[in-house]
């Protein structure tokens, strides 16, 4: 039985289960330029069990300096490449933007975690921000 928890930038990471004992994954991810007042996508956040079924997801996002995040709900097919059983279906969950201050310029770090109950581990996230 794989459980997954998936998590999109422009590409897919899989998750798979891990063993019994609770972990944590650090992930920096790659930084953004952007401009005041503008938002940023950092991430797509989805899961789902063996039935396609959406699994609920925790994110715990920590304030940035310079800006905010927001989690917007929405739906997302899951890709073939993760699951050839739930290919296409179709499950809930969330979109994590980031939005700079109208007046902002240099740079800041949004850090986030994201839990899934069918993954015995808690995922953090790191990404800088450089708002010219």
């Amino acid at each position: 039985m794989i459980k997954i928890l998936s998590a999109t930038l422009s590409v897919m990471i899989l998750i798979p289960v891990v063993s019994s004992a609770a972990a944590t994954t650090t992930y920096k991810h790659p930084t953004i330029s952007m401009k005041p007042g503008n938002r940023a996508g950092l991430q797509n956040v989805f899961a789902w069990d063996e039935k396609c079924r959406t699994v609920p997801v925790d994110i715990k996002a920590y304030r940035p300096k310079l800006g905010l995040v927001y989690l917007y709900k929405d739906r997302f097919k899951i890709p073939g490449n993760q699951s050839r059983e739930c290919s296409g279906r179709v499950v809930d969950g969330y979109k994590i933007v980031f939005k700079a201050d109208k007046n902002a310029k240099g740079t800041t770090l949004v850090e986030y975690q994201i839990r899934s109950k069918n993954v015995d581990r808690l995922f953090k996230f790191r990404r800088t921000l450089r708002i010219k």
